[in-house]
C-alpha cells in the first residue's frame, strides 16, 4: 500500500497571537476592575449598615440607661414614700394605742370614782339613815392556778349614827357536793384571821381573806349575817348569787 503525503501550508500571522493575549489580559483587567468595584461597593454598604446598626444600638443603649436611671430614681422615691407611710402608720398606731390605753385608764378611774361616790353616798344618804349597819359590797375571786379564793367584804353605817358599832359577821356558802345540798361556814374553810370576822367601826370597815372550797363542791349562793353587839340593832341578813359576785381572778 502506498503512503500518500500531504503538504499543509500555514500562513504566518504573528499579530493574532498578540491580539489574543492582549484581549485576554484586557478581559482579566476589566474583570478585576469590576470585581474590585463590586467588592468595594459591597464592603462600603456593609460598613455603612454596620455603622447604622452600631449607632442604633448606641442610642438604644443610652435610652435603656436613661430608663434604668429613671426606674431607680422612682424606686428610691417609692421606697422613701413607703418608709414614710410606714412610719406614719406606726406613729398613728402607737398614738391610737396610747389614746386607747389612756381612755381605758380614764374609764377605770371614772368607774372607781363612781364606786367611791356610791360608797360615800351610801354612808350619808338620808334615805339610808335608819338602816344602821349594813353590807355595802361582797365579792369573791378565784386564783386560776389553784383552788384558792379571795373574798372582799365592806360594811357601812350612815353618818346619822355617829357612834361606834361592833359585832360579828357570819358568812355561809350554800352549794351542792356529791349531788347533795351542803352549807359551808367561812369560819371553817378560811385561812388565818379571816376565820373570825369581828367588826368595830363608826362609818365603814373593810374585810378580806382567802379560803378553799372542797374538791367537787359547786357554790350557788352566799348568805351573810351581821350581828351587832348589845342588841340595840337587829341582825342584818343578805344573800348573794355566786355567779354575780365571782370575779375573774385574784388581784
Amino acid at each position: 500500500m502506498a503512503i500518500k503525503h500531504r503538504i499543509i501550508i500555514h500562513q504566518h500571522q504573528p499579530w493574532r497571537r498578540f491580539a489574543l493575549i492582549g484581549g485576554i489580559a484586557f478581559a482579566i483587567a476589566i474583570g478585576g476592575w469590576l470585581l474590585y468595584r463590586y467588592t468595594r461597593a459591597t464592603t462600603i454598604s456593609d460598613f455603612q449598615r454596620a455603622q447604622l446598626e452600631r449607632d442604633r444600638l448606641s442610642e438604644e443603649n443610652q435610652r435603656l440607661v436613661r430608663e434604668l436611671r429613671a426606674a431607680r430614681d422612682e424606686a428610691h422615691t417609692n421606697k422613701d414614700e413607703a418608709a414614710f407611710a410606714q412610719r406614719s402608720h406606726d406613729i398613728d398606731t402607737q398614738a391610737c394605742a396610747q389614746v386607747k390605753a389612756s381612755l381605758m385608764d380614764l374609764q377605770a378611774q371614772a368607774a372607781g370614782l363612781r364606786e367611791q361616790l356610791a360608797f360615800y353616798r351610801g354612808i350619808v344618804a338620808p334615805d339610808e339613815s335608819g338602816t344602821g349597819v349594813r353590807v355595802y359590797d361582797f365579792k369573791v375571786a378565784r386564783d386560776p392556778k389553784s383552788s384558792q379564793y379571795r373574798f372582799d367584804l365592806v360594811l357601812i353605817q350612815s353618818v346619822r349614827h355617829d357612834k361606834r358599832i361592833g359585832g360579828q359577821i357570819n358568812v355561809v356558802i350554800d352549794g351542792v357536793h356529791g349531788g347533795q345540798r351542803q352549807s359551808l361556814k367561812l369560819s371553817d374553810i378560811a385561812d388565818g384571821d379571816a376565820r373570825n370576822l369581828v367588826f368595830s367601826f363608826k362609818y365603814f370597815q373593810e374585810f378580806g381573806g382567802t379560803f378553799r372550797l372542797p374538791e367537787g363542791f359547786r357554790p350557788i349562793r352566799v348568805a351573810i349575817t351581821v350581828l351587832p353587839d348589845g342588841g340595840g340593832q337587829p341582825k342584818i341578813q343578805d344573800e348573794y348569787d355566786w355567779a354575780k359576785i365571782q370575779q375573774e381572778g385574784l388581784p
